[in-house]
Formats: C-alpha cells, structure tokens, sequence
C-alpha cells in the first residue's frame, strides 16, 4: 500500500513538471507592439514642413513628406475613423493670413492637401477627432478681424461645413483648443483670457448646438493633465531621428 501511494506521488509529480515544463524552458509569448502614427513640423532647410511616419518599438517605418509648398507647416493633428481613414490637419503660415490644410490617407496613399475654407482671415492650431456618426470634427482658433475666437466644422462626406463659432461673442482672446470625446460627448476646451491670466472653459455638442462655455470640469481637467502626461511619455519613445518643431501629433493603434 504503501509502495502504491509512492508510486503515485511521484508519478503526479512527473505529470505537474511535465505541464511546468514549457514555462521555464519555452520562449515566453510576444509582448504585442503597440503602433504609433506621428504628425510632425520639421526645418527642410528653406520652410517647416509636415511628415508622417509609424513608430513601433522606436523604429520608423519610412518618413513621408506631406506639404511641399510657400508656407510654413506647423501644428499637425491626426484621428482615425472606423474605416480606417487617417486624417491629418494643420496651420500653414506665409506671415500674413494663417490658414487650415488637410489630407487623409486610404488604401495606403495620401490625397493631394487642400485648404479648409474657413471664410475668415485667419486661423491657427486646428486639433481633429471623429465624432458623432463616425465624422471627423476640428476646432481652431479662428481670426474674423476683430478677435481670436473658438470654431468648429465636421466632414459632410464630400467637403467642410461653414466655420461655426462655439461661444457668445466677446472682446477676449480665445485660443488653443482641443476637440474631444469625453463619456461619449464631443467636447471642445480651450483657454480664453479673463483680463488678469488664460483660464480653461469649456463646451459640448448636444446634437443640436453647443452648450453654454463653463469653466473646466474638475474631471476634465485630470483626464486633459493625464492626457498631457501620457503624450510626453509616447513622445519619449520616439526615434532619434524625428526631431519635431514644437508638439508632434500622436496616435497610437
């Protein structure tokens, strides 16, 4: 009996070192690389120009030059639809009227870059989402001749609606917005001047029209400060050989 109940101990041991085995001797599981599209403004010598390229595990997978023209390309930003479009935008500068560009990337290839029509003077440091309906959605800080103030416009399927501005007109600058989704709402933050400091406000899309500009949300404010942290940190694990002019755009897969 006693024989027996050896014989079986050992013979549960043999069968646990068996399944143990490939643990401790196999080559452990991929780590999933995670894919980064970058946006970026870079000095060619003549003007600042936009490139994008994919980032995985800190190597490039090839640099494309997006903008080739009289003006200075600065402040891309970059989303991806459902049908996985990637859509850049930013601000050409020539020093005199600044002004919104575009180009999206199918099937592999990028279309011509086209200017967004805003129908005023001026317009600076756009940022993209998709929003509601799966379209793409900007925001910028529009110049209409008398004040920096906060716009929006979404893709129709064929081209940009009319500039629409997102708060009561008012006698302060309105600058450097952001365009998001937060639980599910397209929100919109930017900062505007209070006569003493630039402080955050904030609005929503309820379908219909935007709501009353609030000061920021307390949440808000962490997920924007998280956001911000996390940028800083994927903009660590880019390749030495991107050297972005000012905030590069980032998109990870």
């Amino acid at each position: 009996m006693k024989k027996f109940i050896l014989s079986l101990f050992y013979s549960s041991l043999a069968i646990c070192f068996f399944f143990l085995l490939p643990v401790f001797t196999g080559t452990a599981a991929p780590v999933q690389q995670q894919t980064m599209d970058v946006a970026w403004s870079a000095f060619d010598g003549q003007r600042f120009e936009i490139y994008y390229t994919t980032v995985q595990n800190k190597a490039s997978g090839g640099k494309v030059q997006i903008t080739n023209d009289q003006y200075n390309n600065m402040h891309p930003s970059l989303a991806i639809d459902g049908k996985g479009t990637l859509w850049l935008v930013w601000t050409a500068m020539n020093g005199e009227n600044n002004k919104l560009f575009f180009t999206k990337k199918s099937n592999g290839s990028w279309s011509f870059p086209k200017e967004i029509e805003t129908g005023l003077q001026s317009g600076i440091a756009p940022t993209i989402v998709i929003g509601p309906g799966g379209k793409p959605w900007i925001a910028w800080a529009g110049f209409n001749g008398k004040n920096d103030d906060i716009y929006v416009s979404s893709w129709n399927g064929t081209a940009w609606a009319p500039a629409r501005r997102i708060h009561p007109a008012n006698e302060v600058p309105d600058i450097l917005p952001v365009i998001s989704m937060e639980n599910g709402k397209l929100t919109v933050t930017w900062q505007a001047y209070d006569g003493d400091q630039y402080q955050h406000y904030t609005s929503s899309w309820n379908g219909h029209g935007w709501s009353q500009l609030q000061p920021e949300p307390t949440l808000l404010k962490s997920l924007r400060l998280k956001g911000k942290e996390k940028k800083e940190s994927l903009e660590l694990q880019l390749p030495a050989d991107i050297k972005p002019v000012g905030k590069p755009a980032l998109l990870v897969r």
